[in-house]
């Protein structure tokens, strides 16, 4: 198993069980405090001590190596397998020397040596328990020569053979059941580590989807929603999520999506529908899909941005109109200038009468308008880059003021600004910022209340975005048409050509902003450019 992945879900690799040791250390220090508490008795009821100077002598280095040890193993994290190596070692010698203290095999103090290969077993590497056992045996095989030839203790081989079988099937049993055990760990491990990688895969995929995902358990309560939802949804929404904690109720934050998943659940086969939130903002389609397994019961919700694909194919279709209706343009400029050229000959014909006269101006009229209508296409169809302008909105917005007023149409009393601070700064095209407030002002002044003045409000919202508002005092636009305003050639006048905003539409997706439509606390209509 890779380490580094294991790390970086989370997942450590398998830890020496140092738990498990100092348990051990413990144990040891409390059972040769027993032996050498047995040295100081003078007829000891749990030992018949046959060599109590070597006793003594054995117990107390006994007790005393295992206090080093057990402080060992809390104040020195590293080398865990020498430590278990170093211990065993002197479990070996010493409890072979207090069962020869003791009177050899005999004693049944040799059987303590099984509990030193088990540990050796469960903590230490697969050989190291036989490589003890062996110790061990030869330790017991030493001793019962030993005794047989140089004391007078009573020894048994049958015994001493017992014992080394049982070292030895003792170290096999351990081994194999430690196998076993960190076969289970491994793969237990590796069983995280795979949920692990399928949960990150998951989020990543849930987090960078395009469509926006909500996921509910049985009960109706959100688990999870993925950043792309957050954004499709309202502006209120998101104050609403940061104070809240997952799961919360879909019914009390999101009614809409609500009352559309019960309509869906009555009625399966109508698989999607169609949500617009706010005015001017995106139409949002919704789809369900149920979850439905023993382990999970719920519902995942996909909710798709339908004004992106709108506006995709509404730019196919403007792009391949523009290039139609640029070479249309092209074609006619030409005849419209001979017709324009003679009607200007025909007017400076002082012969003729007043009808013809009228006649001629009449010509010349929508002559210019058809014109106006051709430089416009044209504009759109060049479509040229825009520039990245640092305006100091404070200066050119009187500019334009001055600029716009001795054009002719209208009067610095005609206008109303307001600004919420003199030092705002706007990253747009210059000209391009021109054209578009040209093109508003220009509707503010024809549409609007002539008794009242046209407002200019330049401010920044909540979110410190700055916003340039053009508002009319006028009749306002109804609520059906304010969402077609912006398609080219869709005018409410007969005056107009259809393309005043759409041209703004373009010039503010060319500059990364947006210009929206409401109507004001007047009743009549504000334009709003933000960025």
């Amino acid at each position: 198993m890779d380490n580094s992945v294991n790390i970086k879900f989370g997942f450590k690799p398998r830890s020496d069980n140092w738990t498990s040791l100092r348990l051990i250390n413990i144990f040891r220090v409390g059972f040769s405090a027993i032996f050498f508490s047995q040295s100081f008795v003078q007829e000891s009821p749990l030992l018949i001590i046959q060599n109590l100077n070597l006793y003594a002598w054995t117990s107390s280095a006994y007790l005393l190596f295992s206090l080093v040890l057990m402080l060992a193993s809390w104040i020195d994290r590293r080398s865990f397998q020498k430590q278990i190596t170093v211990q065993i070692y002197i479990d070996i010698i010493a409890i072979i020397l207090l069962m020869h203290c003791c009177g050899g095999i005999s004693s049944g103090l040799g059987s303590l040596l099984i509990i030193a290969i088990a540990v050796t077993g469960l903590l230490g590497k697969d050989s190291l328990a036989t490589i003890f056992a062996s110790l061990a045996s030869f330790g017991l095989l030493g001793e019962y020569f030993y005794s047989l030839y140089f004391t007078s203790y009573d020894v048994s081989s049958t015994k001493a053979g017992l014992l080394g079988a049982a070292l030895f099937a003792t170290a096999l049993v351990t081994q194999s059941l430690t196998r076993n055990i960190r076969s289970g760990e491994a793969l237990i491990q590796q069983q995280k580590l795979d949920v692990a990688n399928l949960s990150a895969l998951n989020t990543e995929i849930l987090q960078n989807m395009q469509s926006g995902v909500i996921a509910l358990d049985g009960n109706d309560q959100v688990r999870h929603i993925n950043d792309t939802a957050k954004n499709m949804l309202p502006s209120r929404f998101n104050s609403y999520y940061k104070a809240l904690a997952v799961p919360f109720n879909i019914q009390t934050i999101l009614p809409n999506i609500y009352n559309a998943l019960l309509d869906w659940r009555d009625s399966p086969e109508l698989s999607t529908s169609l949500l617009t939130y706010e005015k001017g903002n995106n139409d949002i389609q919704i789809s369900f899909h149920d979850l439905k397994s023993t382990s999970h019961q719920g519902t995942l919700i996909f909710l798709d941005d339908v004004s992106k694909l709108k506006q995709k194919m509404q730019q196919a279709k403007l792009a391949s109109l523009g290039k139609l209706t640029a070479n249309i343009a092209h074609e006619i400029r030409n005849p419209l200038g001979a017709i324009s050229h003679a009607a200007q000959l025909l007017a400076e014909n002082t012969d003729l009468p007043p009808t013809d006269q009228r006649l001629t101006e009449i010509i010349k009229q929508h002559s210019k308008r058809i014109n106006d209508i051709i430089e416009d296409i044209m504009q759109i169809s060049r479509g040229r880059v825009a520039s990245r302008d640092n305006i100091d909105l404070n200066t050119w917005i009187h500019n334009f003021i001055e600029s716009f007023c001795l054009s002719g149409e209208a009067s610095k009393e005609c206008f109303d600004l307001q600004m919420d601070s003199s030092d705002l700064q706007f990253e747009f095209d210059s000209g391009h910022l021109n054209r578009i407030l040209t093109n508003l002002c220009s509707n503010a002044k024809i549409h609007g209340n002539p008794d009242k003045p046209v407002t200019i409000k330049i401010y920044k919202n909540e979110n410190q975005t700055i916003n340039i508002e053009v508002t009319d005092q006028g009749a306002g636009i109804a609520s059906s048409e304010q969402d077609k305003i912006f398609e080219p050639f869709y005018t409410t006048s007969h005056k107009g050509s259809g393309l005043g905003l759409y041209i703004v539409g373009q010039l503010c997706d060319l500059n990364d902003s947006k210009v929206s439509v409401n109507t004001n606390e007047y009743g009549g209509t504000s334009f709003i450019v933000s960025k």
